[in-house]
């Protein structure tokens, strides 16, 4: 099986609303949220395992930072990335 070169089209758009929707919102926020998210916090926030997560954001194109080498090294990906896929990937019923 072959990595994807590229994150899929529908993830790009949404990252893209998303972007926009963040630079309207008002700036004045006191908190300063990481631009980054852990495998294992998406194995918590998805419910699932970290082989689970590393697979979905393989398939998937999502951007990894890695911090380190070696088996001493971490992950992680980008939170915005992670946030445009969830949003392709909602299923509503009628």
């Amino acid at each position: 099986m072959s990595k994807p070169t590229h994150i899929s089209e529908p993830i790009k758009e949404a990252m893209k609303q998303i972007k926009e929707k963040t630079q309207m919102k008002n700036t004045k926020t006191t908190v300063q949220q990481s631009p980054y998210i852990s495998p294992n916090e998406l194995a918590e926030r998805w419910a699932c395992s970290r082989s689970s997560v590393d697979r979905i954001a393989r398939r998937n194109g999502l951007t990894r930072l890695c911090i380190g080498e070696g088996k001493n090294g971490s992950i992680r990906y980008l939170t915005k990335e992670v946030i445009a896929y969830e949003k392709v990937r909602l299923v509503t019923t009628k």
